[in-house]
């Protein structure tokens, strides 16, 4: 028998309901079930929980973003239930606020299991720098936010549209 194809998987098992909180925070709703390594856990609703400043693979503060430019933001539970992100490239947007490229999902790690990913774009109205973490996540005239709840993993790239 091959073990490798027994380890036991990482991802949120339910639709977690990512949204914006207020400010720099996020929500979810209900109980969220996930596992890590094959292992189950569960978190209590976040309400207004604090967004991470730091990516939780690099341990380095996020990039940030400018007019015309946008990013992928994975958030995910690690086993305390803790909210944890990771950010993926920073690519340009053309004059519609459409990616040119589409960015690319980050590394992961295998201790925190991914409930969802923000699609974050900053259009040519965007004044001055906006960072995940410590940059509202609503109403910020310029940036458009779109939260994708996961199941049992990341899709191969973001839904870009």
């Amino acid at each position: 028998m091959d073990m490798q194809s027994q380890a036991g998987m990482t991802g949120c098992l339910m639709k977690a309901a990512l949204a914006a909180g207020t400010t720099t925070t996020i929500s979810t709703t209900g109980t969220t079930h996930f596992a890590i390594k094959g292992k189950a856990y569960s978190a209590a609703a976040k309400t207004n929980a604090a967004t991470p400043t730091t990516d939780a693979a690099t341990g380095s503060a996020f990039t940030g973003i400018t007019a015309n430019q946008g990013t992928v933001v994975v958030v995910g539970l690690d086993s305390a239930g803790a909210v944890k992100a990771v950010q993926g490239t920073v690519t340009a947007l053309d004059s519609e606020g459409n990616f040119i490229n589409a960015p690319q999902l980050p590394y992961v790690p295998d201790t925190i299991a991914p409930i969802g990913y923000i699609v974050l774009k900053g259009g040519s109205t965007l004044t001055g720098t906006w960072t995940f973490g410590s940059s509202n996540l609503s109403g910020v005239t310029g940036m458009t936010y779109t939260f994708v709840d996961v199941a049992l993993g990341l899709p191969a790239r973001p839904q870009i549209s």
